[in-house]
């Protein structure tokens, strides 16, 4: 576990890396005769060059919004009330637990030990960030931080403003590269672009692909820990592998994940899910 004092130059280490790079790319196609700079020094195509430079402050602002916006995490308990509210958490919790054929008391929600409280239904406790995180995904090391109910939308607007950006880069500096007779002459003049590629190449490949994992885990109504771990997960392991308590319909799925504000109460709509199936209408 690391130290609060390690783990912030670790913060500021990460996205200074992530920030050099966002810059630093761009930056050498302006140098270079490219149709970036043409766009944007000499103001050839200057929507060209304000659309580029709009996508690139787009990925960053999302990327910072998700390092930065809280996850969700659960407020500590107060110390004074703290045996009252664990029992009455656990009272509430047993009421509507599981769903199928298990009773509701027949299990109870996780209690956190570190944190000291009674977690919320699709809540998790990061080690790294020592705190209980709503509706928690994972723990991004690109980020440092961890993505939760209040921020895997501005992480998943990251991704698709990120992946844009890369591909679109990669095409300009396709388009920029020199053609010369002798091998040594073209390496020479297209040195930076060939580490530009190699850069942009690797990073979008593993944008993409998290892109794409991120939008299916959306349209489901799923998280990366549920998708992963089902089998340990108190509310899910009883459960059909192909049943989602959570899945709401694809497209009320899309807008809650990136138009819902508010922290939402998974409880009620297990326990919905809960009555509909009993009744035997799934």
């Amino acid at each position: 576990m690391i130290c609060r004092k390690c783990r912030c130059g670790v913060n500021i280490f990460i996205r200074t890396v992530h920030t050099a790079l966002c810059l630093g790319v761009p930056i050498t196609l302006m140098v270079k005769d490219t149709s970036l700079s043409r766009s944007v020094l000499h103001l050839e195509e200057p929507a060209y060059g304000i659309s580029y430079l709009g996508l690139l402050l787009l990925s960053m602002l999302m990327y910072y919004c998700a390092c930065l916006v809280d996850p969700g995490f659960v407020p500590l308990p107060n110390k004074k009330n703290s045996v009252n509210n664990n029992s009455d958490e656990e009272a509430e919790a047993e009421d509507s637990c599981m769903l199928g054929t298990h009773k509701p008391g027949d299990c109870k929600y996780r209690r956190c030990d570190y944190c000291e409280i009674q977690q919320p239904m699709r809540t998790k406790h990061c080690e790294d960030c020592q705190r209980c995180v709503r509706k928690y995904d994972h723990h991004c090391p690109w980020l440092e931080a961890c993505v939760g109910e209040r921020n895997h939308k501005f992480f998943w607007l990251f991704l698709l403003t990120t992946a844009v950006l890369v591909w679109w880069t990669l095409l300009i500096t396709w388009k920029a590269m020199a053609f010369q007779v002798e091998w040594g002459e073209w390496f020479h003049d297209n040195m930076l672009f060939i580490l530009d590629m190699i850069v942009l190449l690797i990073g979008g490949f593993v944008v993409t692909g998290l892109l794409a994992f991120h939008t299916y885990l959306m349209s489901r109504g799923v998280t990366t820990w549920e998708s992963v771990s089902r089998e340990r997960i108190t509310y899910l392991k009883y459960l059909d592998e192909d049943y989602n308590p959570f899945d709401e319909g694809i497209i009320k799925n899309i807008y809650n994940f990136l138009c819902t504000h508010n922290i939402r109460r998974w409880e009620l709509i297990y326990s919905k899910k809960a009555e509909v199936k009993n009744s035997g209408i799934v």
